[in-house]
Order: C-alpha cells, then structure tokens, then sequence
C-alpha cells in the first residue's frame, strides 16, 4: 500500500495531468502552452523509479510520508517550472534557483525525518539535484548550438 501510495504522490509531483482545455481560464491555457518538460518521458519513468526506490529505503512511517510528500511535491513542482517558455531566468538563474530550491526541501524536511533519515534524504536530493542541473545544462547547450 505504502508503495503505491509514493507513486502515485510521484507521479502526481513530477508530472501534470492532462486538463480538459474547457475547464481552463484563458491564463492556465496559456500556462500549460508555455510549459516544457525538462525530461522526456523515458527519462522521467526512470528517475520516478530511482526516486521512489530512495524514498521507500527512507522507512517513512505514514505521517512522516504525508509531511515528506507534502515538502517534496511543493518545491519540485517549482522546479518543473523553472525552463518553461514564460520563464524570465536565464540558465545561470535557473541552475541558482535549482540550488535554492533543494536547500528548501533539506531545510523543510529536516524536521520531519530522524536524524538516519536525514543523512540518506541528503544524499537521494544530492543526486536528484545533479541530476536536474545536467539536465538542464544539456539543454542549454542544444539551445547555444541552435
């Protein structure tokens, strides 16, 4: 149940369900024209597989999941967001606000995991965060050769 459960969180955080256009104001139909995914689809189903793996290793008792979840869906929606066509950063902002960004889940999640947790939760963001910051450099570079 538990591992159902974190994918399901997981594919709830890192994508987006398709919305009827119907139901959008003109503002989200321009959002969602705007938004590019920083993955391709291969790419996300395998980092979700790592990241739900790590997580399930964490040993998360049901309220420290909710509370977890909670932070990690917060701040990487934020991230998704972060290349879109509207976005205003420039690479150099975005690789600073990744930075930013994952410092505020290792902040808003050190109090909700034991002290073990912590130390292995720093080391699945660590490398969650290389991960996006390649990302985006790869894609920066297809972007300079044009």
């Amino acid at each position: 149940m538990k591992t159902i459960k974190l994918i399901v969180i997981g594919i709830c955080v890192l994508s987006f369900m398709n919305v009827n256009s119907q139901n959008l104001t003109p503002q989200q139909i321009e959002r969602e024209n705007n938004r590019i995914d920083l993955f391709n689809t291969q790419e996300f189903a395998n980092l979700h597989i790592w990241y739900n793996n790590k997580v399930l290793e964490l040993r998360l008792s049901e309220e420290q999941e909710v509370q977890y979840s909670f932070v990690i869906a917060k701040y990487t929606y934020r991230m998704s967001r972060l290349d879109d066509k509207d976005s205003d950063y420039s690479y150099e902002e975005m690789v600073e606000e990744v930075h930013s960004l994952v410092a505020k889940i290792d902040k808003d999640t050190k109090p909700v995991l034991t002290d073990t947790q912590y130390e292995d939760h720093l080391k699945i963001t660590k490398e969650f965060k290389q991960t996006v910051l390649n990302k985006l450099e790869l894609n920066h570079s297809k972007i300079k050769q044009g």
